[in-house]
């Protein structure tokens, strides 16, 4: 019997993997349906394709307007029924912070066979291998198809070369953020990172010095991270991008580091100076929905500048809808409440955010401190005590193996979906 699991075991590890038994596991079924018809979706259709496996439709939100993608129907999810023991769903949509909802969202409609795309593209379409030096512009920049900032064979590939012995149990990290500034030329009502609800005493960008130093210990107490993604606010209101960028550069323990933007803030030539280490990525989210003529012109010079100076870029499509953001006063529930609601969270492989000489648990408790919601000692790892760099790593592993955060008494198990960029604040107490 085909195990799904191990074969996302031997995905991660960086090997070549024989793809072979998945593909004679996905034949089994009457009807294959990949959700998601742009860039990974399309690869992901060649490559089944080429295995002689007959796609039965692509599901996709933009069906109207695709109408077929590599000769495949393109249907509204959910629009036609599928006997669901006949039918496996192949999840072509690279966005992990949507896709916990979506793939819940075809659990509950009955559909149990559901297979990663993300990992089936890194086994089959993928050529990185272990040894394989990182680029972002090979591995990023290929029209959309993969530029997952959660990819754990990427980070594989980066421990695998990284091998300086630091003392102790390795720490490696397939994703962390660094905060570089908390402003904004938007006022996204659920921004992930509460940007519209900042006091005016906690906004602003956080020193370049800061951010070094940062960036020094945090590198020198880890082993390796598979990607880093600087961001804020708006990465670009912060003067000193490309500082940051080549300061990034110094460390040969990380894979990518993206610096993710909404394109609608006008980019300086002096921010992209400098900045020639092929793990530099820009990427632009996808915010031309909301914006006035004036920041659609601004985008698209923005784009022309980053090729200007050669730099790798991405640029999202319209995401029609984001998670809702919870509110984030204090809820009346127990620590066993907080360790299962911890043990449950897809957010802890990916969202250690490090901000102002903190290494923070998530994007909601680093907003909790820095709006003054709430000061939890034992939910940050300060990196500016005066202890010793294995002092710091064995505080660090503590930290990250807490059962629970008192933050998670903030959090709400379950997020609605609303649509995405609204502008406007809402209230979060």
């Amino acid at each position: 019997m085909f195990d799904l699991n191990s074969f996302y075991e031997k995905c991660y590890t960086g090997e070549k993997v024989d793809c072979g038994e998945v593909f004679d596991y996905i034949r089994q079924f009457k009807y294959v349906i990949l959700r998601g018809a742009a860039a990974q979706g399309a690869a992901m259709g060649k490559r089944l394709q080429k295995e002689n496996i007959q796609i039965t439709a692509y599901w996709d939100m933009r069906a109207e307007e695709l109408v077929s993608v590599n000769g495949v129907p393109v249907e509204l999810p959910f629009a036609s029924e599928y006997e669901r023991e006949e039918t496996i769903i192949i999840h072509t949509i690279p966005n992990h912070v949507i896709m916990a909802r979506l793939m819940m969202e075809m659990r509950s409609q009955g559909y149990k066979n559901i297979i990663r795309g993300d990992i089936l593209y890194s086994a089959t379409v993928c050529e990185y291998q272990l040894g394989d030096k990182l680029s972002a512009k090979r591995c990023w920049q290929n029209g959309g198809e993969c530029r997952s900032v959660v990819c754990q064979k990427a980070n594989n590939i980066i421990k695998n070369y990284v091998q300086k012995d630091k003392g102790g149990e390795r720490i490696d990290l397939t994703y962390c953020c660094f905060i570089i500034n908390s402003i904004c030329n938007l006022s996204c009502r659920d921004c992930v990172q509460y940007m519209p609800n900042y006091p005016a005493n906690a906004r602003g960008n956080v020193p370049f010095e800061i951010i070094s130093r940062d960036i020094d210990i945090f590198f020198d107490m880890v082993d390796s991270v598979g990607t880093i993604s600087v961001m804020g606010g708006e990465t670009f209101m912060h003067p000193d991008v490309a500082k940051i960028a080549c300061k990034f550069a110094e460390k040969d323990n990380l894979g990518f580091v993206s610096f993710p933007t909404n394109g609608l803030y006008p980019i300086k030539p002096e921010q992209l100076e400098g900045i020639e280490d092929p793990r530099i990525i820009i990427a632009f989210g996808y915010y031309l929905h909301r914006a006035t003529d004036e920041q659609k012109e601004i985008y698209c010079k923005n784009i022309e500048l980053v090729k200007k100076y050669g730099i790798a870029y991405t640029e999202s499509l319209l995401l029609p809808s984001w998670i809702e953001t919870c509110k984030l006063n204090k809820r009346d529930v127990d620590e066993k409440y907080m360790t299962r609601l911890k043990q449950g969270c897809n957010l802890p492989s990916r969202n250690l955010q490090i901000k102002n000489g903190k290494v923070h648990t998530c994007d909601k408790g680093v907003a909790i401190y820095n709006m003054g919601i709430a000061d939890y000692p034992t939910d940050y790892l300060d990196l500016t005590q005066d202890i010793s760099n294995e002092e710091l790593r064995a505080a660090f592993r503590e930290f990250n193996e807490r059962p629970f955060y008192y933050s998670c008494g903030h959090c709400e198990t379950v997020s609605g979906s609303v649509e995405s960029a609204i502008q406007g604040k809402k209230e979060i107490l």
